[in-house]
């Protein structure tokens, strides 16, 4: 085995007692000939999430790095710190509900993307799990085995816990990824700058799908809410660079206002005042660069 720090694998986690476990495990499962190492960016959890955390760090030094935060900081800043103690030549993602199923899943995408010096981004079928009634489900039916950011700004088809991507090759996290609400579609189209993205069909990792998860817990007008203000972020970010990126992610918000248009009219006041002002905010900030259809 190479002494070579390979990869990190991050994992941030908040009161997950029942799950993280499993997760740690899942990753120090991992048969590999290079070296790696698993960083926990626990976040200041109430319940025994960071007791498991401690004594799965210390029966594992030379593989686990526990970040135990004093005090709650929140998901994107729990993220940024978690992701700046990184050292690893590639980043694999493993949440601390989810967990991985092949103990081979860190050498098959590490071959590839070493074998394939144009790829920057990585990821696998998964198979998602919905707790709150026990079925499961099959990702990505019909995935291109090969894509690149264009068709990621239409729309994001890459599960966290699925990816494996190179480290560093957009520089430092820019400041307004403190600002998002879920990092996952950021961090893919910042890196998807920089070479193609590779899609393997073998399901290898559990996403667990959770009624109380950020993502879940939140109703379908907040979910659109998120994923307006991530868009403009992005839209912001990307104008100058890539003005073709910028065009599909606001013909994406204009799909989402679609989509939403129905709901209108149930939504309470507040609400509906946020997503006009978002788009408000997205139409100005593409105005320059984007025709805009009337």
């Amino acid at each position: 085995m190479s002494d070579t720090l390979k990869v990190s694998v991050l994992m941030l986690t908040y009161n997950q007692e029942r799950y993280v476990a499993q997760a740690i495990r899942s990753v120090l499962a991992q048969q590999t000939d290079f070296a790696f190492e698993l960083v926990i960016g626990n976040d200041a959890s109430t319940d025994q999430t960071g007791a498991i955390c401690a004594r799965l760090a210390l029966c594992h030094p030379d593989r686990i790095v526990l970040i135990d935060r004093p005090q709650n900081v929140g998901l994107a800043q729990n993220f940024m710190d978690t992701y700046h103690c990184l050292r690893g030549q590639y980043v694999a993602i493993c949440e601390g509900d989810d967990y991985w199923i092949s103990r081979y899943k860190l050498q098959r995408q590490v071959a590839w993307l070493e074998a394939h010096p144009d790829d920057a981004i990585c990821f696998h079928r998964v198979i998602n799990y919905y707790e709150d009634n026990h079925t499961k489900s099959l990702s990505n039916g019909g995935q291109k085995r090969d894509t690149d950011i264009l068709d990621l700004a239409r729309g994001n088809y890459i599960t966290n816990v699925s990816v494996l991507f190179r480290r560093g090759v957009f520089g430092e996290l820019p400041d307004w990824f403190a600002q998002v609400s879920t990092y996952d579609y950021p961090l893919h189209l910042l890196t998807a700058q920089y070479g193609r993205i590779h899609y393997m069909r073998r399901p290898m990792a559990v996403y667990r799908q959770r009624a109380d998860a950020i993502w879940s817990k939140a109703a379908a007008e907040k979910k659109r809410d998120i994923s307006l203000s991530v868009r403009q972020q992005l839209i912001t970010h990307f104008q100058a660079r890539r003005p073709d990126v910028c065009a599909l992610l606001q013909q994406s918000c204009e799909q989402i206002r679609k989509n939403y248009a129905p709901h209108c009219t149930h939504a309470k006041p507040s609400f509906t005042k946020r997503v006009r002002r978002a788009f408000t905010m997205i139409r100005a900030a593409v105005s320059r660069w984007v025709p805009i259809p009337q």
